[in-house]
């Protein structure tokens, strides 16, 4: 299996010394790269574009990226004219959705045996035109497996695998992306949340002689919590870009190509969890250009070898030499499945990955409501409590949620214990709304 860190090729040229570590096999590509040399650019026009198959609307994404001796700023470009037209007549127009997307007006599928080309007018006035592409077949995902292993690094964990086939011509190139989506369950989740009745002190006084006849303290109430903060779900999408590299049963299919490998300690595998994997049967000419940047990441000095000259797409400037371009075109055949799994069908009673980030949910405190009327007692002396931010605080800061009654409270704690919004509410991770395609 290939992969590339980040989907994004501006991304890729600017950070790609950040990324060297790779999961799965990596191997020597001996391919003839395309180079243009000695080109000293203020910025370089990022362009990419792949239409499949699917009756969708199609999407075309632009960027700037300065040269590597200024900075790392990046820019999407505005304001241009973005076409796709055919050898059959037919032109498809894009809209600027802002940060940088352009999405066809109308959806349209490539179509089997025909030519594309895509043509972009810059605000600068710049004019941008790709080879003629013709999608090369179909594809088929014939399965997608789930299987717990032993990675190379030697960490235990599960691994996505599809088997593929092109029952077209036998040219079986796929690059791959996917989703992920997994269920959250929030381990410290009670029926009840806090409701403030009073955030701060409050004085009352008398309206005529104005004296103060009643101090009143912050309080809170339990209620029964009103949204679903128990069970939740997340959906991450790929940021690597893989390319085919399974075991070739013969010219047509293609066995064991992994797409993902997750670590048993990722906290995504704690419950159930969901992939769909998106194959695109890529041209030749878009597998040597991804190829091409693999290469180079695995050089241990990225920018001494880059600098000198940028890799070449089939995207070039028709009125102005000095217009410094990256970018593929490319018209790909598109099939995708979905795979679900739990972690026990493959952890059986064997103890849940870590919670998320840094948080420990087996940890609990009672900060101070602020009112000695139901605060645990002060420290004798002049040293009292130390300050903290009360519960009203962290409340309003969402940064808490009620766990249990902390009864009585001892010196300097607070009526309730809590624990971290993340350990309580799983809103704080993910969504409510449970995914239309999710099947428990």
């Amino acid at each position: 299996m290939f992969l590339m860190s980040r989907t994004r090729i501006h991304t890729y040229l600017l950070f790609l010394s950040l990324f060297t570590s790779f999961t799965g096999c990596i191997e020597e590509v001996e391919i003839e790269r395309t180079l243009k040399s000695d080109i000293v650019a203020d910025d370089i026009l990022v362009v990419e574009a792949t239409i499949t198959n699917e009756l969708k609307t199609q999407q075309v994404s632009l960027s700037r990226a300065r040269s590597f001796a200024n900075d790392s700023t990046l820019l999407f470009e505005k304001n241009a004219i973005v076409e796709i037209s055919t050898d059959s007549g037919d032109v498809y127009q894009f809209e600027d959705q802002g940060d940088g997307n352009y999405l066809s007006k109308t959806p349209f599928a490539a179509e089997e045996g025909i030519a594309y080309q895509l043509s972009v007018t810059t605000s600068k006035g710049e004019q941008l035109q790709s080879d003629k592409v013709v999608s090369i077949g179909e594809s088929n995902i014939d399965d997608i497996y789930a299987e717990r292993i032993i990675s190379d690094s030697g960490e235990d964990g599960m691994a996505i695998f599809v088997d593929s086939s092109n029952p077209s011509d036998g040219f079986n190139n796929y690059r791959y992306t996917y989703e992920e989506t997994y269920k959250i369950i929030a381990p410290n989740w009670t029926s009840r949340e806090f409701e403030i009745i009073r955030p701060n002190f409050e004085l009352v006084t008398d309206p005529v002689t104005e004296e103060v006849v009643e101090v009143l303290y912050p309080d809170v109430q339990l209620v029964p919590r009103k949204n679903e903060e128990q069970i939740c779900f997340n959906t991450v999408l790929s940021n690597q870009i893989i390319l085919s590299d399974g075991n070739a049963l013969d010219q047509n299919s293609i066995t064991r190509n992994q797409i993902r490998f997750i670590s048993r300690n990722n906290p995504i595998l704690s419950h159930r969890y969901s992939i769909l994997v998106r194959q695109f049967l890529q041209s030749p000419g878009a597998s040597d250009f991804y190829r091409t940047l693999l290469q180079f990441s695995q050089s241990e000095n990225i920018f001494t070898e880059i600098q000198p000259g940028l890799i070449e797409g089939n995207i070039s400037a028709v009125n102005n030499t000095q217009t410094v371009v990256i970018g593929f075109f490319d018209v790909a055949s598109l099939a995708e499945r979905r795979l679900f799994f739990n972690y026990t069908d493959f952890f059986p009673n064997e103890e849940l990955p870590p919670y998320f980030g840094t948080v420990n949910c087996k940890s609990f405190f009672a900060p101070p409501l602020g009112n000695p009327e139901k605060d645990g007692p002060t420290r004798p002396g002049e040293e009292g409590c130390p300050r903290v931010q009360t519960l009203t605080d962290l409340i309003q800061l969402e940064e808490i949620e009620y766990f249990g009654d902390n009864d009585p409270p001892d010196e300097c704690q607070g009526p309730f214990l809590v624990t971290q919004r993340e350990c309580g509410d799983c809103t704080a991770l993910g969504s409510n709304i449970v995914p239309e395609f999710w099947i428990e």
